[in-house]
């Protein structure tokens, strides 16, 4: 029985790494068709293909009244996008970062520091807090669309 759950495991990680090479491969050939930097490109729709089905789950759980299992599962799914995949990027591929790609991972840092100066000195995170963290990426979409 164990070894039947082994290859199960196997099949599954070998469906993950084959499905995120053809997704790499769909942003550039959209980033071809379209004449834009797969960079560009990856930033808007990776987020949205990768935590949509986790906020999906969410929904639905806290529908049900399973209020923790639903924060676990955002929470598990934002530690793991935010440790575990960007410490292999960086150990695994070359960083030669574009202007547009600074100018992301600064206003990413800097709306993330809005957020826990926030939490640190209110002890109490609001929506019209997060709403106005949103307008960085709005700058950034305006940045992106400009270059």
């Amino acid at each position: 029985m164990a070894r039947f759950f082994y290859i199960k495991a196997y099949f599954a990680l070998g469906g993950i790494i084959l499905g995120a090479h053809l997704f790499v491969d769909a942003i550039k050939h959209i980033a071809q068709i379209f004449q834009i930097s797969p960079f560009v490109l990856s930033i808007f729709i990776a987020p949205i293909a990768t935590e949509l089905p986790e906020k999906f789950n969410s929904v639905i759980w806290v529908r049900q009244g399973k209020d923790t299992l639903a924060l676990g599962n955002i929470t598990g799914a934002m530690v793991f996008q935010s440790s575990l995949i960007p410490a292999l990027g960086i150990a695994l591929t070359p960083w030669n970062l574009s202007e547009l790609a600074v100018t992301s991972a600064v206003l990413a840092l800097f709306g993330a520091g809005l957020v826990y100066l926030s939490l640190t000195f209110k002890k109490v995170l609001r929506p019209a807090t997060l709403a106005f963290v949103a307008v960085f990426y709005v700058v950034f979409v305006v940045a992106a669309i400009m270059q």
